[in-house]
């Protein structure tokens, strides 16, 4: 699982319950309502909302998802996403979120390089 340096948060998401997240879901003991907002796995989404508790599921730490944003809830998330998609058109001018982020993370000295 790849973390996106400068991720996006939700409103209920602190520095320091974003750290405790980050461990448990790397550790997957993660048990909250929680969300990660990550890179699509199908080409014709812009991205995945996935609930902690799904990665809980042995699929999850074999695949090579991109987490790129947190959210407290369900609602939150959905707000996220729209706000994500909504500076990624405004800074590329296209809706292509993941080729964004892909672009974004190989260029060196530039912010939000995956850790």
């Amino acid at each position: 699982m790849i973390w996106y340096d400068d991720l996006f948060l939700g409103q209920s998401i602190s520095p320091r319950r974003k750290k405790r997240i980050i461990r448990k879901v790397n550790r997957r003991s993660v048990f909250g309502a929680e969300y990660l907002l990550t890179l699509p796995s199908n080409p014709d989404n812009l991205l995945d909302i996935i609930s902690v508790r799904v990665v809980r599921q042995r699929y999850y730490p074999k695949k090579e998802m991109v987490v790129i944003g947190l959210a407290g809830n369900y609602e939150e998330a959905v707000l996220l996403a729209g706000e994500i998609i909504t500076s990624v058109y405004k800074v590329s001018g296209s809706f292509r979120v993941k080729d964004y982020f892909q672009k974004s993370s190989s260029d060196p000295g530039e912010e939000g390089q995956s850790c």
